[in-house]
């Protein structure tokens, strides 16, 4: 039997596909909330809580929620790549190990970022709309983030 060269390609993409999918990268979900998290130590109020866990937490904590595209290679890989970059640049996770003058860096930094429309990502924000600030969201936020020591 003579398979076509169209056929052919498409058997060897479809094996290069599921042979990709052999690598997993490591997944970022610790199971709970430790005392160093930075909702917790600051005592933020549920309506921030809930505005920054939904629009930062995914790449900036130790905690993921993953959508189901996210575990299919290459999309996993390169979502575990923003994780990784995000995390180097402030993990919330670990916010009780930095000292008071590098906190009050960190939180000038995050009200730029928001005040800017920097963060969340634009392009995470594409995939995620439901992570985009509104105005009136922008605002609590950066105004519990002032009273802050």
């Amino acid at each position: 039997m003579v398979v076509s060269v169209k056929r052919k390609i498409l058997i060897i993409l479809a094996l290069g596909f599921i042979g990709i999918q052999l690598y997993r990268p490591h997944k970022n979900d610790q199971l709970a909330e430790t005392l160093d998290d930075f909702l917790i130590k600051e005592k933020a109020p549920e309506n921030v809580k809930k505005l920054i866990k939904n629009s930062c937490y995914n790449c900036h904590s130790n905690a993921t929620n993953y959508f189901w595209y996210d575990h299919i290679a290459p999309i996993s890989w390169i979502v575990d790549n923003h994780i990784k970059e995000g995390k180097e640049q402030l993990n919330f996770s670990t916010w009780a190990t930095l000292d008071s003058r590098d906190k009050l860096g960190v939180i000038s930094e995050i009200a730029v970022n928001i005040t800017e429309d920097k963060m969340p990502l634009p392009s995470y924000i594409k995939i995620h709309s439901d992570a985009k600030l509104s105005e009136n969201e922008k605002q609590q936020i950066l105004e519990w983030l002032y009273t802050i020591e």
